[in-house]
């Protein structure tokens, strides 16, 4: 974005509107001789899939717009940089912490370091992958108002902080995350993107206590044996991650039309293949592009060739294994640390399967 500059000739046509007015009178010029250099950073991990970053990406050109003016006034240069770090060099190179991140002249908008979970880039390194929450008037945000970022740049032009000097360190989720790539890569299939929108249940799996829902079993089975094969599938559960249900247009769309009742609804790359019902161990091999997938037999903790034998799915041992959940022994505890040695008056009732009402 380049500094406003002022005309070489007025209204009059005369060449010296910088001393004089177009009716002769004198003035100063608004502008000074010499622009000075404005660098605005901005790092991400992806424009394509991650929606944190697409909109921290608009709204800082929307920043930058609505400051156009001062910077002009003030005879600043203001410059743009979109750097996308897709390596560790990288990285280093821009001494890169968090994606994304806004810089002004090196210094960082963001004077904390908050992350939380990103599905998008999650899907695209095959593992957890945090990315940035930005704090704007004690409130956290993943998609920052560019209020926040107009503040931002501007307590970074007036604050006289520098750029940080200390020795760079790759942070362990840039590493994950850019290990989790070059997997991907070194297959070298182009995998289709796949979510699978669940109704509300009080754990990540619904996997939990006595007597779990056999649907939900093999559907936990089945997605491990594809995330394994390097599948790229991602779960949202209504009770935790309801954010996930109004980004994407037609899964938000359906949520308008039929509500929770339809759950679950599976996608690829973006499109709805699937409601009412989980998908099968088959199909989920033929949406990510799997043809050498393993068949169904696997258990849930895949060895064992049926899931009803296996205490790890809340099985026929009880007394001596866990129920998938980590705790140790059904006999004293379920999961959800409701006695497992009495029938649960309520568990026909309790929307997990546990037997806990709280749930």
């Amino acid at each position: 974005m380049d500094a406003v500059t002022s005309p070489q000739q007025s209204c009059c046509g005369t060449s010296t509107a910088a001393q004089q007015s177009c009716c002769g009178t004198s003035r100063a010029s608004t502008q000074p001789e010499h622009a000075k250099a404005l660098d605005v950073d901005y790092l991400y991990l992806d424009l394509t899939t991650c929606t944190r970053c697409q909109a921290t990406d608009s709204a800082t050109k929307e920043a930058l717009a609505v400051l156009s003016d001062v910077f002009g006034t003030l005879g600043y240069d203001a410059r743009l940089n979109e750097v996308n770090i897709t390596s560790r060099e990288l990285a280093e190179q821009y001494r890169f912490l968090s994606s994304p991140t806004i810089r002004v002249n090196g210094v960082d908008i963001e004077t904390t370091l908050k992350e939380s979970d990103c599905a998008d880039c999650g899907s695209l390194s095959g593992c957890s992958t945090d990315c940035r929450v930005f704090t704007y008037d004690g409130q956290d945000y993943e998609q920052p108002p560019t209020a926040m970022i107009v503040d931002g740049i501007l307590r970074v032009l007036y604050g006289g902080k520098q750029p940080d000097t200390t020795p760079y360190v790759l942070p362990s989720n840039l590493e994950q995350f850019f290990s989790g790539v070059e997997t991907k890569q070194a297959k070298g299939t182009k995998m289709s993107t796949i979510h699978v929108y669940e109704p509300a249940m009080c754990c990540n799996t619904g996997v939990c206590g006595p007597d779990p829902a056999q649907e939900l079993v093999q559907f936990t089975s089945d997605l491990a044996a594809l995330k394994g094969l390097g599948a790229d599938i991602t779960r949202h559960n209504l009770a935790n991650d309801a954010l996930a249900f109004t980004q994407a247009e037609p899964v938000r769309a359906f949520m308008q039309a039929a509500g929770s009742a339809g759950l679950p609804l599976t996608t690829v790359d973006g499109a709805v293949v699937l409601t009412g019902r989980y998908p099968s161990r088959d199909e989920l091999a033929r949406y990510a592009g799997l043809a050498d997938a393993p068949t169904a037999e696997a258990g849930c903790c895949g060895g064992q060739a049926d899931a009803a034998d296996s205490s790890c799915c809340g099985g026929k041992d009880k007394t001596t294994d866990s129920c998938g959940c980590g705790s140790g022994d059904q006999a004293e505890s379920s999961c959800c640390g409701s006695k497992a040695a009495e029938p649960v008056a309520v568990a026909a009732s309790s929307g997990c399967g546990c037997g806990s009402s709280g749930c």
